[in-house]
């Protein structure tokens, strides 16, 4: 990854990116389309430990995305927390935005054991809703499940202060 240039922004701590991770909810996965780059939202779950990170997403069984991933893995991923811009009263150059955000790339692979989809949609829904699901051969059998593992990425954060 290109070197960052407001290293003040960087957020190494596990616990920090966890909380970022926490808080995003959607990545936008960048996806190669022969000559464009394909963006597609999706909602996500995630595992981080000892610094590696792996997203896991879900769609149906046909597509652009699926298509995309099967002809060319890569991707690259952006997830935010929002932001919320902060005037200044005296000065247009002081203006700045709050925000918490992790960009990077990684391989995407979509995962065909039935067991592990279904353990992997288990946690992911969990992670998202709170509340443990049954989830069913007949849901197993009519989504794909994607695995990105990160290859490389970087957390920011811009945290609200009170400004003068």
């Amino acid at each position: 990854m290109h070197p960052m240039r407001r290293k003040d922004r960087l957020v190494t701590a596990e616990e920090e990116i966890r909380a970022i991770l926490d808080k995003c909810g959607i990545v936008h996965l960048g996806l190669y389309d022969e000559d464009r780059i394909f963006v597609v939202p999706v909602n996500y779950s995630y595992e981080y430990e000892g610094g590696k990170l792996t997203l896991y997403f879900h769609g149906a069984r046909g597509g652009l995305k699926r298509d995309l991933i099967r002809k060319d893995n890569r991707a690259g991923f952006e997830m935010d927390t929002g932001n919320h811009v902060i005037p200044h009263d005296q000065n247009p150059s002081r203006y700045t935005t709050h925000y918490g955000s992790i960009i990077g790339s990684g391989r995407v692979t979509i995962v065909e054991d039935p067991e592990e989809k279904r353990d992997i949609m288990t946690r992911f829904m969990k992670q998202i809703s709170g509340k443990d699901w049954e989830i069913t051969d007949g849901h197993v059998n009519s989504i794909e499940v994607y695995k990105l593992e990160a290859e490389e990425f970087q957390a920011k954060e811009n945290p609200a202060f009170r400004r003068k």
